[in-house]
């Protein structure tokens, strides 16, 4: 059989979609099984041009997201200060401090996956920071393993700090 022959036709976009609170949609309609919704969230990748696509071992197909491609679900907090990142995709990682920046609705972002990717902290993460957010005369900051971060408010945070400075 002729490889492009047996291509011929087919394609990698779908209808698949996520909004940006974390629903995933499917021609329209709400996914509801859970495992399944579980799986999209490990399986966000970006494909080599750039767009955002469902990728496992077997196969990838492209999708629409709307929003930050992870959120934070959790955070773990350290006595030194240092954060522990729990994301959609079930990973953990250290945060980076440096990458954490305000949207304008107030939500709070940073980079993940080495830099490559956004979250966006969701509500009761968020409320987990309270042991390491301290106040100064300059105003509230994160004390982070020892350093003061002030995250700044970007009319756009979903460009990864990578992102920004390539485009500076």
């Amino acid at each position: 059989m002729d490889p492009a022959g047996f291509l011929q036709g087919r394609t990698r976009e779908t209808t698949i979609r996520r909004d940006a609170e974390g629903t995933w949609y499917h021609d329209g309609q709400p996914l509801e099984h859970d495992n399944l919704c579980r799986s999209f969230d490990q399986w966000v990748e970006r494909a080599d041009d750039g767009r955002y696509c469902l990728k496992n071992d077997i196969n990838w197909a492209y999708i629409t997201l709307e929003g930050a491609p992870f959120f934070v679900r959790s955070v773990g907090v350290a006595e030194d200060g240092l954060v522990t990142l729990r994301l959609s995709d079930a990973s953990e990682q250290p945060l980076a401090g440096e990458t954490l920046r305000l949207g304008p609705d107030g939500a709070l972002y940073c980079d993940v996956r080495g830099g490559t990717m956004t979250a966006r902290f969701e509500r009761h993460a968020m409320t987990q920071l309270e042991a390491v957010i301290a106040e100064d005369d300059d105003g509230i900051y994160l004390a982070l393993g020892g350093a003061r971060v002030r995250p700044p408010e970007l009319a756009d945070p979903l460009p990864t700090t990578q992102e920004r400075e390539s485009d500076e």
